[in-house]
C-alpha cells in the first residue's frame, strides 16, 4: 500500500483575497484536507486514533508558494509519508493546479504521538499493532 495520497480542491472565493487568489493560510488547511483524506485511506483515520487515546499534533509546518492559485480553480493536493520512527512523522506535500499541472505549493509537517494527557507516545511500545502498520507502511517492512 502507498504511503501517499491526493484529494481536489475548488478554491472557494472565501479563500481568496481582493485580487481572486488564494490566501497563503489556506495552503496550510488543505495540507490538512489531504492528511485526513491519507490516514483515512491507509485505515489510521484521525478519528478513530483518537478515540483510542491517540493525539497526533503538528509540530511543525512549512510552506514553500510556487504560483498563485485563484478563485474556481481546481488544485491537486498531494501527501506523501516520507518518515516514521514510531514517535514521530514527517510528511510531503505537494498543490498543483488540476487542469495546467503546475506547482502552487510545496511543504512538509512533521508531527508526534501523544497520549489524551498530553505525554509523547511510542506507538511501538504502547500500540504495537498500529506501530507495525505504520511502519509496514511507511518503511516498507512486511512483519
Amino acid at each position: 500500500m502507498a504511503a501517499y495520497s491526493e484529494c481536489e480542491h475548488l478554491v472557494q472565493y472565501y479563500e481568496t483575497d481582493q485580487m481572486g487568489v488564494a490566501h497563503h493560510s489556506n495552503y496550510i488547511r488543505w495540507f490538512e484536507e489531504v492528511r485526513t483524506v491519507l490516514f483515512e485511506e491507509l485505515g489510521l483515520g484521525y478519528k478513530g486514533m483518537e478515540e483510542g487515546g491517540i493525539i497526533s499534533p503538528v509540530v511543525a509546518v512549512s510552506a514553500r508558494y510556487k504560483t498563485m492559485a485563484k478563485y474556481c480553480d481546481t488544485v491537486v493536493i498531494r501527501a506523501e509519508v516520507v518518515k516514521y520512527t514510531g514517535v514521530r512523522f514527517n510528511l510531503k506535500y505537494e498543490i498543483y493546479d488540476k487542469e495546467t499541472k503546475e506547482i502552487r505549493c510545496e511543504g512538509t509537517s512533521e508531527h508526534c504521538f501523544i497520549s489524551t494527557e498530553g505525554k509523547i507516545l511510542s506507538l511501538k511500545r504502547s500500540y504495537p499493532e498500529i506501530h507495525d502498520k505504520f511502519d509496514a507502511i511507511v518503511n516498507g517492512k512486511e512483519d
